[in-house]
């Protein structure tokens, strides 16, 4: 998914607003006609004011009309027509009628109009520009601006004076109150807008995440983005142990080896709960998980409970202290929103996990199956060759396995195969692979290895399952071959081990056979 993000959508679209800005530009000029009819103006005639206003609703329509067929309409046309509707009003109102006009709380209407449709910010600037639009009209020079009203006559203190400072008091009162309430709802609009468009995008993120761990990074990602929670990790539980699936803010190899501990007490205690815990100064909380936060640091604890065999899995993230050591209740919400989402896409992952690793895995010994052992023996060859690099490969028999089944029964085989195999898991190294390759015979894969250290290695594996003990003695014939030495491919590879395998079994049993001479290293080992 591209990490670039659409631009967030406005609360209510634009044509909407101008088509909601129309509808009182027209109840505004309504009110004004009937008034200029039923009581005429003094500073103009009712014609005039008839004519004035019924042009300009012609003009602004005309501009509306222009504005929605443009292919890019000119976004300052919202607010040309918004201070020309003001000039309208305040002409109309203070012009024709003076400073005792009632048309002038149609200024107070259109500045909480605009404020409520438009923004906040809109209806503040609105008011500045209504205010020096009454000022320029008293104090423009003119003796006769406003109906009735000599300029000459205008002086602090008088009551046309404070009649002036009143109008101009309650626009600005209007809009300052107006877009503070407005302010305060456009705001928390506009966050739970951004929240809920995250979360949308988060389960857009999860629904790609293949792997418990992509869940885990995914969420994180999430949830430090919208709310800066970080360094946070990503904890699950497996095996009585708390392994980290995903970090953020954290060097992961450092809080793999320090920070997880076989119990952490809060993380366990939020998951049997199942509720969220916030933890207040983590320095002060005997957690291993919480001190590897900063000190006196703040973590609030997401349990992700899970259901049937999933494990369960828990988010430990900082958040920030805006507020001393409190967290605000909707982040909290969110936070649990977040971890609702990821819960649901993390049993997912462990059940996708679950059908890829049974699809790899033989069930009756948990090492990979035939197919795995072909697929990564194709790989694995193809690069040795074209690294002239090395590649070794045991082939394992359990010698006398179907005498064994006829004496003890087949459940009893089924325990040998099982144990041999926890013996060939036990002592592989990293980067080496063991399969069953059928029956009671198995394979390990040895990138790197050949010649001497590969017969040792093989001999080691030998002794070990020589000495596993118990009541019924197991030994064990392997064929050793190499890439370039023995084979190119996986076929040849494999044939040429088979084929050592079949002289150990011959010559004996109990053995380690190379496919082809080795310089200083006997052919065969036998048993000791």
């Amino acid at each position: 998914m591209s990490d670039s993000r659409a631009k967030p959508i406005d609360l209510v679209p634009v044509g909407e607003r101008m088509r909601m800005i129309t509808w009182f530009r027209l109840a505004a000029a309504a009110i004004i006609l009937v008034a200029a009819w039923v009581a005429p103006p003094v500073g103009a005639s009712s014609e005039t004011v008839t004519v004035v206003v019924l042009s300009y609703v012609a003009a602004a329509s005309a501009v509306e009309f222009l504005w929605r067929r443009a292919k890019k309409p000119w976004p300052s046309t919202f607010g040309i027509l918004a201070m020309a509707d003001s000039a309208l009003i305040v002409w109309c109102s203070f012009g024709a009628y003076g400073l005792d006009s009632p048309l002038r709380y149609l200024l107070v209407l259109q500045l909480i109009t605009f404020s409520l449709l438009a923004s906040f910010r809109t209806g503040l600037k609105l008011a500045l520009f209504t205010t020096w639009l009454l000022i320029f009209a008293v104090y423009s020079g003119e003796a006769n601006v406003i109906a009735g009203l000599e300029v000459d006559n205008v002086e602090f203190g008088d009551p046309t004076f404070w009649h002036l400072v009143t109008d101009i008091a309650m626009l600005l009162g209007a809009a300052i109150v107006t877009a503070a309430f407005a302010s305060v709802n456009e705001r928390e609009l506009r966050r739970s807008r951004y929240d809920l468009e995250r979360l949308a995008e988060l389960a857009l993120e999860l629904d790609d995440a293949d792997s418990p761990a992509a869940v885990g990074a995914a969420v994180l990602a999430g949830i430090n983005d919208v709310y800066d929670c970080k360094p946070a990790v990503f904890v699950s539980e497996q095996n009585g142990r708390w392994k980290v699936l995903a970090t953020c803010g954290f060097d992961e190899t450092a809080v793999q080896a320090q920070a997880v501990p076989s119990i952490s007490p809060l993380v366990e205690r939020a998951v049997e709960e199942a509720r969220t815990l916030l933890v207040a100064n983590t320095g002060t909380q005997p957690d291993p998980l919480a001190q590897s936060f900063a000190p006196n640091a703040n973590v609030i604890i997401l349990p992700l409970a899970g259901g049937g065999k999933r494990p369960a899995a828990a988010i430990v993230a900082e958040y920030p202290a805006r507020r001393g050591s409190r967290i605000e209740r909707r982040m909290v919400s969110m936070l649990e929103r977040f971890a609702t989402h990821a819960d649901l896409e993390l049993t997912n992952a462990w059940l996708l996990a679950e059908v890829r690793a049974a699809a790899i895995t033989d069930p009756l010994t948990g090492l990979a199956n035939r197919r795995q052992l072909d697929r990564v023996l194709e790989e694995a060859c193809a690069q040795a060759t074209r690294g002239h690099g090395s590649l070794g490969l045991m082939m394992i028999d359990i010698d006398h396995f179907k005498k064994l089944n006829d004496t003890y029964g087949h459940q009893t085989g089924d325990d040998v195969l099982k144990v041999v195999a926890s013996t060939i898991a036990s002592t592989r190294q990293v980067g080496e692979l063991a399969a069953r390759y059928g029956g009671e015979e198995f394979s390990v894969v040895l990138p790197g290895l050949e010649g001497d250290a590969l017969v040792a290695a093989a001999d080691d594996l030998r002794r070990a399952i020589l000495n596993m003990g118990g009541e019924i003695a197991v030994t064990v014939s392997i064929g050793v071959a190499s890439v370039p030495a023995d084979g190119t491919d996986r076929d040849t590879l494999v044939a040429a081990a088979d084929a050592a395998l079949y002289r150990a079994k011959e010559g004996g049993r109990n053995r380690v056979v190379a496919s082809a001479p080795i310089p200083s290293v006997l052919h065969e080992l036998k048993a000791s």
